[in-house]
């Protein structure tokens, strides 16, 4: 299953993406469509009980209605139609007394236009919030509109209503409904966009997780077959030279059996070293808890890490400068654990170099850090390395750099030993050959 997400991980994660966005997008729509439609259906039903409203008020007026229906012990039905001619108000009940005594009443239209106008205002101030509305009061000649002046629309405008007395129909048109819209389901909005980057970015780290686990998986089988090979040199060396003692006259031949213990010797050495360098990797990941941080001399210690490295300094004809050091530049930091960062550093300036090596290490103090700059004339890191070289057990590819022997922990002890000090490093690019190394490390004040 896990070599079937890494095969044709890419391809799902981008289907996934793909099939939720439409979803969403779908859901989005569908929402924004019924409240648009609601708010048109509202403001419908907002007008026509205005308009039967101003009905009521006009018929309680009217002396023949008002003494008519004084009279009736019946209930009258809310239920209001209009005759052929638009004029004629017919009031239906089955309890009164005198059916015959309602007449024909013509109510007269007193600027119900701009009643519809602010009484919608007052019923529905979000259609006002981002836009405005028009009364449209349709004749059969003209259309008036309210606020006067007016362009007359089709879309986003109500369905037309028959006005109660008279000829015509009114209808309201909703400017900017779109956005109106938009305000109402902001929260379907919100809930969207707040799901979407909560999957997205869940889908996201676990593609991510997938991908850096196949490459370190990757590194770790490359680590093991490069480790296997350099244990192999220094344990052979070692049975070979105690094979040769084994068959030794010791007594005879003392020059003989020096030679053959000083070959285990620097095979013990060298197996003790490559061990070493993987504890002390395990080491850094593995401490939890702080370190303890002293008051470290920067010039001091940059001349015992260049005595240690001596011998391979003198069989490489490496140049080693410290430039602009001061004596009194102290740095806030774990002795022996800065004492290995800059062995590696210096290590690998003097292994990935074509010619005769130059290290030249300089040292400024802003503010209330030290930092210091490793500058090599080495082959240097391309660009596409640059976050890579710093992981655990990442190494170059052949073909972009010599073949170098390593376990590729180097940089990476550096990187957490220097995370532990409150530190940093990073890789600088310059015009010049090589590779410069920038350490930013708190000073002791």
């Amino acid at each position: 299953m896990y070599n079937f997400f890494i095969r044709f991980g890419k391809p799902l994660l981008i289907l996934t993406v793909a099939v939720v966005s439409i979803f969403q997008g779908y859901w989005l729509w569908n929402t924004f469509q019924s409240k648009k439609k609601e708010l048109l259906n509202q403001t419908k039903i907002e007008m026509q009980q205005i308009l039967l409203n101003k009905l009521m008020t006009e018929l309680a007026k009217s002396p023949e209605i008002k003494s008519t229906l004084g009279k009736q012990d019946g209930s009258i039905k809310e239920s209001y139609k209009t005759n052929k001619n638009a004029e004629v108000i017919v009031l239906e009940s089955s309890n009164l007394k005198n059916p015959e005594q309602i007449k024909k009443l013509n109510v007269p239209d007193l600027k119900t236009d701009s009643l519809i106008y602010f009484s919608i205002k007052k019923s529905m101030p979000v259609l006002f919030k981002y836009g405005d509305i028009i009364v449209y009061n349709k004749t059969k000649q003209v259309v008036s509109t309210y606020p006067s002046g007016q362009a007359v629309y089709t879309e986003n405008t109500t369905e037309e209503l028959n006005k109660l007395y008279g000829k015509g129909t009114f209808s309201i048109y909703i400017k900017n409904l779109f956005v109106t819209t938009i305000y109402s389901i902001s929260w379907a909005i919100l809930f969207s966009v707040f799901y979407m980057i909560l999957f997205f970015g869940t889908l996201f780290i676990i593609y991510r997780n997938l991908l850096l686990n196949q490459k370190l998986l990757k590194n770790k089988e490359v680590f093991t077959r490069n480790m296997t090979h350099e244990l192999k040199i220094p344990v052979s060396t070692i049975m070979i030279a105690a094979e040769g003692l084994e068959k030794y006259n010791i007594t005879n031949e003392p020059e003989g059996a020096k030679k053959y213990a000083h070959i285990i010797q620097r095979a013990a050495n060298k197996l003790s070293s490559l061990v070493e360098a993987i504890l002390q990797n395990a080491r850094a990941d593995e401490a939890t808890g702080k370190i303890d941080l002293n008051s470290v001399n920067l010039l001091s210690l940059l001349h015992e890490v260049q005595d240690s490295l001596s011998v391979i300094t003198e069989d490489k004809q490496a140049e080693i400068r410290l430039i602009n050091i001061d004596e009194d530049m102290n740095i806030n930091g774990n002795y022996e654990q800065l004492k290995q960062i800059f062995i590696n550093l210096y290590d690998n300036s003097l292994k990935y170099s074509d010619k005769k090596p130059v290290i030249n290490v300089s040292a400024v103090k802003k503010n209330n850090r030290i930092i210091i700059t490793i500058q090599d004339n080495g082959i240097g890191i391309p660009r596409k390395y640059e976050k890579e070289i710093f992981d655990p057990y990442f190494r170059i590819m052949n073909n972009d750099l010599h073949d170098v022997k390593g376990f590729g922990l180097g940089l990476s002890f550096v990187k957490n030993s220097l995370k532990k000090q409150n530190g940093n490093i990073r890789l600088l690019h310059t015009a010049t050959e090589g590779t410069t190394i920038e350490l930013n490390i708190p000073s002791y004040e």
